[in-house]
């Protein structure tokens, strides 16, 4: 069952590493949705600081879905 393979120290070690992709991606959520209210207010300083934090949070998601397929593999 599922369950039983969560349950197992690996089973977290993916859980952990959704969450760490899906915190990513409600990150490019949040920065794109200030970005765009900053380009309707003409705020271009701001909108290239945002822009490295959208960098960021694909990073974050890139690496969660690496570490993710990486615990999936080998999942037995």
């Amino acid at each position: 069952m599922i369950i039983n393979k969560l349950l197992t120290r690996k089973g977290w070690r993916v859980v952990a590493h959704s969450l760490l992709a899906a915190a990513g991606i409600g990150l490019v959520y949040v920065f794109s949705k200030m970005v765009i209210g900053d380009i309707q207010q003409e705020d271009t300083l701001r909108t290239c600081i945002l822009g490295v934090g959208i960098a960021f949070s694909l990073w974050l998601v890139a690496l969660g879905s690496m570490l993710i397929k990486a615990e999936l593999t080998d999942w037995r």
